[in-house]
């Protein structure tokens, strides 16, 4: 792989400062890595020129997908979510509800509109 630097300056590889002059030549990992930071460089193989940073872009939609699925769900509660979380999370379930109020209560500043919505749903619920 071959890239053509565009502007004189410095980046960091393989453990130290590399300094690049403007029309200067570049191959191998340095020029995968230059293209891989955006610097300013053009592509002066087959090689360079099918390198995309498109690899990069599917990665973004995925990330969040992820981190809701590892976030906690169903079976965990997380007692800094919001109110209207905590309460899906309780739903009709008393043992759930109880085990929300005594976590909020164990706070310093509980949510007094929370507390009172946990403590009619852990006492039998109304519906």
């Amino acid at each position: 792989m071959r890239v053509k630097v565009l502007e004189t300056g410095s980046t960091y590889y393989n453990y130290g400062i590399v300094a690049l002059a403007a029309d200067e030549e570049v191959k191998g990992g340095l020029a995968l890595h230059l293209l891989e930071t955006g610097s300013a460089v053009e592509p002066l193989d087959a090689a360079a020129k099918a390198w995309r940073p498109a690899a990069d872009d599917p990665a973004e939609p995925e990330d969040p997908a992820e981190e809701e699925l590892e976030a906690p769900a169903d079976d965990e509660l997380d007692i800094d979510a919001t109110a209207a979380d905590i309460l899906s999370w309780v739903g009709d379930d008393p043992d759930r509800a109880e085990e929300a109020l005594a976590a909020e209560n164990a706070k310093d500043k509980p949510r007094s509109t929370l507390v009172k919505q946990l403590e009619r749903l852990a006492g039998g619920g109304e519906e």
